[in-house]
């Protein structure tokens, strides 16, 4: 192999198309997402590993946070490093690289999380030395659906109460309304104003919580340029009942968000949704729909339905770059 260099990229272009045509590649790899998260105070930096400048093999969006008082920084690597990574020589490679950054930005430590299991040479890697087992982050389990067997398949492949809940949302009258990267800003605000109002139901209902409303409007106003995020509802009687918000990369679609009301779930207006979204991305061409997280009881019950294998992830990682 060539030698490999590594270099920051600065063109939010080509970092993109690096990362939807690398392996273990995830949507909070995307130029866009370092934008959404410099609202909270980190500084986005783009990493790639490769024999030139246009041939990147490796890479990481690393999103730095200064540590108060000491001067150095901590670093957060959502869903990556991305990349050829099951090459020993260039986990070496990129290896090499984070260290050298760290030492320009004064990086004490790396926290990687990235999409990569334990049956892969990548995954093995990171349970050794030098990383070492971190805090969860995102979700370490995730179900993934295959869709590249086509629709009558996956429909087949439904379990029989969710087949009879699509049908009963449908004989109810529920209809489905989908928006992507080219509705209307005034069209879209008034979808996002109901997103919002559906998912902050839902976290009260459910106990987590929901960031405010502007938060998910500007991820989409990054995103939706790019035509890789979308958002669909379920609506019963002229109300918008459900909700998922989705991001795509590459041949993935993600689901991030979502929620439902009082109304849409007695009309069990989150099956025909969910149903709808996974057809939807299949008659697309993409290849994989991921439910991004399993949590326990009636809501993995309800994403296991739908079809798909469960994949636990190795989990987050820290790698040290501070000398001892």
């Amino acid at each position: 192999m060539a030698e490999l260099r590594a270099w920051r990229i600065t063109d939010p272009a080509a970092w993109n198309r690096f990362i939807e045509s690398a392996r273990y590649h995830a949507f909070p790899q995307l130029w866009e997402w370092g934008e959404v998260r410099a609202m909270g105070g980190w500084r986005p930096l783009r990493l790639a590993i490769g024999p030139s400048h246009d041939k990147p093999v490796a890479g990481a969006q690393l999103l730095l946070r200064r540590i108060p008082l000491v001067g150095w920084h901590l670093a957060y690597v959502p869903r990556g490093p991305v990349g050829q990574l099951d090459d020993p020589a260039i986990r070496d490679g990129l290896l090499r690289a984070l260290r050298a950054l760290g030492r320009e930005e004064r990086i004490a430590t790396v926290r990687a999380d990235p999409e990569a299991d334990s049956s892969t040479p990548y995954g093995r890697a990171l349970l050794e030395r030098p990383w070492r087992a971190a805090p969860k982050v995102q979700p370490p389990t995730t179900r993934i659906i295959d869709l590249t067997a086509g629709e009558e398949a996956l429909r087949a492949g439904l379990k029989r109460k969710h087949r009879q809940y699509v049908n009963k949302g449908e004989r109810e009258g529920v209809t489905i309304e989908r928006f992507d990267g080219s509705a209307p800003s005034e069209v879209i605000g008034q979808a996002l104003a109901d997103f919002n109002r559906i998912y902050r139901f839902t976290a009260e209902r459910a106990g987590f919580v929901a960031r405010q409303p502007f938060y998910y409007e500007r991820v989409w106003s990054l995103f939706a340029p790019t035509g890789r995020v979308r958002l669909a509802f379920a609506v019963l009687n002229g109300e918008r009942v459900a909700t998922i918000y989705h991001f795509t990369c590459g041949e993935r679609a993600v689901e991030a968000y979502g929620g439902m009301t009082d109304a849409g779930a007695d009309a069990r207006s989150n099956y025909l949704l969910k149903w709808d979204a996974i057809a939807g991305f299949a008659r697309e061409g993409f290849a994989v729909y991921d439910m991004w997280g399993l949590a326990t009881g009636g809501i993995r019950q309800f994403k296991e339905g739908f079809g798909g294998r469960d994949v636990t992830y190795v989990g987050a990682r820290d790698l040290s770059l501070r000398a001892p």
